[in-house]
C-alpha cells in the first residue's frame, strides 16, 4: 500500500472517529450513576380516627348516669354537666334512642314537696340535654320523689346520694 492510501485511510479514520465521537450528543462522564436502593413500604399502623376517639371517650363518659343535687335544689352541678354533654353528644347522634329522667329526693320534706323538688331535677337535667341537642321527643321525664331512695341511712351521706336525677336508657 502506498503511503499516499495510508495517508487517505488514516484521514478518513480520524474523522469518522471525530464525527462519532461529536454525534453522541455532548460530554460523556465517567462517572457512575448512583443506583437507588429499592424503597420497601412497611404498612403503617393508624390509630383510630379522631372520630373513633371522641366516640370512645363519649362512652366512658357515658358510663355514670347519675346527676347529683344540693340540699333544695334543682340546679345542675358543673360536673353535672359534664356528664349530661357527653350523654346529648351521643343522643343527638341517635335520634331513635329514648331516655327517660328521673327526679328523686331525699326523705326530708312532704311526700309533696318531694314529688314537685324531683320533677324539677327531671326538667333541669332534660333542659340541659335539649341545650346540648338532644330532641324534646327523645326525653321522658318522671319524678319519684323520696320513694326510690339509693341509700337507706338517715343521715347527709345517705341523703346526698338520694338527692339526685337518673339517666335511664329504654330498650
Amino acid at each position: 500500500m502506498s503511503i499516499t492510501k495510508l495517508g487517505k485511510v488514516l484521514t478518513l479514520l480520524a474523522a469518522s472517529t471525530f464525527l462519532f465521537a461529536c454525534a453522541s450528543g455532548g460530554e460523556q462522564t465517567t462517572e457512575a450513576t448512583p443506583v437507588e436502593d429499592p424503597v420497601v413500604e412497611t404498612p403503617v399502623e393508624t390509630g383510630p380516627t379522631p372520630e373513633e376517639l371522641a366516640e370512645q371517650a363519649n362512652q366512658e363518659a357515658r358510663q355514670a348516669r347519675t346527676v347529683y343535687f344540693d340540699l333544695d335544689d334543682d340546679t345542675v352541678k358543673p360536673e353535672g354537666r359534664t356528664l349530661l354533654e357527653a350523654h346529648a353528644w351521643f343522643l343527638s347522634k341517635n335520634p331513635g334512642v329514648v331516655i327517660t329522667v328521673e327526679g328523686h329526693c331525699d326523705e326530708r320534706g312532704t311526700p309533696a314537696y318531694n314529688l314537685a323538688l324531683g320533677e324539677r331535677r327531671a326538667k333541669a337535667v332534660a333542659q340541659i340535654l335539649m341545650l346540648n341537642g338532644v330532641s324534646a321527643s327523645q326525653i321522658k321525664t318522671v319524678s319519684h320523689g323520696e320513694e326510690k331512695p339509693e341509700a337507706m341511712g338517715h343521715d347527709e351521706s345517705a341523703w346526698s346520694q338520694n338527692r339526685r336525677g337518673v339517666l335511664a336508657y329504654e330498650g
